[in-house]
């Protein structure tokens, strides 16, 4: 499998694979680099790498293409503004990650990113940048899982997966994720997103069912959810698409979402088990 469209490559992601551009280009039919990007972000190391590919690879340095009419040019300000109240712009740090936005923005193209804490939120909640498509290091670790030759290559798959990703989403679920739901790439950002999201509701129903009973705040009920989760893997009680039971407000009895039975054929399929930690990006600390 490979990726046919134009994708436009943040500095983060270059300076992550430096020395093994050549295996991440290997998947990438067009791949764009910001002019600002080669010149003034990465180091002259990384430039001589890339230098080196131009031959065995379609890679093209994009130039600020920003449409110049009056409707365009207030849009431009309103995304420019936004940009600069979270990114470092004047010392080069946020550079890179500024003008692919920008990019991306006004040329209708996906980007492929690392950076978790700024980057992937724009994509998600941002006023001006939601709901660009957002290839990560999860997504491409997934990509040399379906492209891999033997059993070498889809340990390297699984390591890159790993040493990027949060411990509360496993490679292995990730991958039944993506087989279950048959999900386009890239959709690392939306599975983490629900997951995380999943996992807030669940505590939620038992913050209402208990505040209609005046007990417990929402650290109490996470630590109770939390505590019983590590004695019942496998079972409603450890699953992300669970709820409480209105009916009997118990932390060891669960409700399914989802409507399914336990053990039944659409649950195994379904079922997304978490972790103790479920990390939110909004802050880097885990939420218990």
């Amino acid at each position: 499998m490979r990726i046919n469209g134009p994708v436009l490559f943040d500095a983060n992601i270059l300076i992550n694979f430096k020395n093994n551009l050549r295996v991440l280009f290997s998947f990438f039919d067009k791949i764009l680099i910001h002019r600002k990007v080669y010149e003034e972000v990465i180091d002259q190391a990384l430039i001589t790498e890339l230098d080196s590919l131009v031959s065995d690879y379609h890679i093209q340095y994009v130039e600020d293409n920003i449409p110049t009419d009056p409707i365009s040019m207030i849009l431009f300000e309103q995304c420019d503004a936004e940009l600069r109240k979270s990114f470092n712009i004047s010392d080069l740090q946020d550079l890179g990650e500024y003008k692919t936005l920008l990019y991306a923005k006004f040329n209708n193209i996906a980007i492929l990113s690392s950076q978790d804490t700024t980057v992937w939120r724009f994509v998600t909640q941002s006023t001006h940048f939601k709901g660009l498509d957002c290839f990560t290091i999860q997504d491409i670790a997934y990509l040399l899982h379906l492209n891999a030759k033997n059993k070498k290559d889809r340990q390297l798959a699984k390591s890159i997966y790993q040493h990027f990703s949060p411990q509360a989403h496993p490679f292995n679920n990730y991958k039944k994720y993506m087989e279950n739901s048959n999900a386009p790439l890239p959709s690392f950002i939306k599975y983490e997103n629900m997951r995380i999201e999943n996992y807030a509701e669940l505590i939620k129903s038992y913050v209402v069912c208990y505040g209609e009973v005046d007990h417990g705040d929402a650290d109490e009920c996470e630590g109770e959810i939390c505590k019983v989760a590590k004695d019942n893997i496998g079972t409603c009680i450890n699953c992300l698409f669970s709820r409480s039971d209105r009916n009997k407000i118990d932390y060891r009895i669960r409700i399914c979402c989802l409507g399914y039975t336990p053990d039944d054929a659409e649950c195994m399929k379904e079922r997304e088990e978490f972790l103790i930690r479920v990390r939110n990006r909004d802050n880097k600390d885990d939420i218990s």
